[in-house]
């Protein structure tokens, strides 16, 4: 799973820009601590315009049909296995797809009764191209475009610290991940629980725990 991770801006600033081959336009507030249920950036693609962008989301999905935000079931992580069957996933993951830049993420390693963090960070790459669906709810008086980020099986080198990853892509997996022209069969190769670059795995404080910090 994912369930916090951050945000810096120079490094993300680059990885947009090999993603879309755009160099103007991108705004990142670097955060270090970012927990679901706040604003993240995501980014979009309109296939009909061509054209690229980046917008603030809740990290926490609240389907249209819905009936607003809440918390009661957990959505800020999507399962790929089920993306296609879950009522809240299946028609974002036909129709709005999207990228998530992270920096970095951090993840809990459970040794008895105590978890303790790891943050991965890649070791070549200018950040993470997290698989991302979203969504936009309408209310009287309020619009919210939230997002979820899809996870998968972890492979074996990395069970060690959890038995789910986030699905990180590269520049040309993100393109397709992105285009609602793509076929299901690539979408499908996409989602399979790859490690796509060298990750670097450095235990830190538990300070992180709060998301205050």
């Amino acid at each position: 799973m994912c369930g916090r991770f951050n945000v810096i801006d120079d490094p993300l600033t680059q990885l947009l820009i090999d993603i879309t081959g755009q160099r103007e336009g991108w705004k990142i507030k670097t955060e270090y601590n970012v927990a679901p249920t706040q604003k993240v950036p995501v980014l979009v693609y309109d296939d009909d315009a061509e054209s690229w962008d980046l917008r603030l989301m809740r990290w926490w999905l609240t389907p249209s049909w819905s009936d607003g935000p809440s918390t009661r079931y957990s959505m800020f992580n999507a399962k790929s296995e089920t993306l296609g069957r879950n009522l809240s996933y299946r028609e974002p993951f036909k129709n709005r797809r999207c990228v998530i830049p992270a920096s970095g993420y951090y993840e809990w390693r459970k040794e008895g009764s105590n978890k303790f963090p790891y943050y991965m960070t890649p070791d070549y790459e200018n950040g993470f191209a997290f698989a991302g669906l979203w969504d936009c709810w309408q209310g009287e008086n309020q619009i919210i475009e939230s997002c979820t980020i899809v996870t998968a099986s972890a492979p074996v080198s990395m069970q060690t610290i959890h038995h789910r990853i986030p699905v990180h892509l590269t520049a040309e997996q993100s393109r397709n991940w992105m285009s609602n022209r793509t076929q299901m069969s690539v979408l499908e190769e996409i989602l399979k629980p790859e490690i796509r670059t060298d990750i670097r795995v450095t235990p830190v404080s538990t300070v992180v725990n709060s998301a205050r910090m």
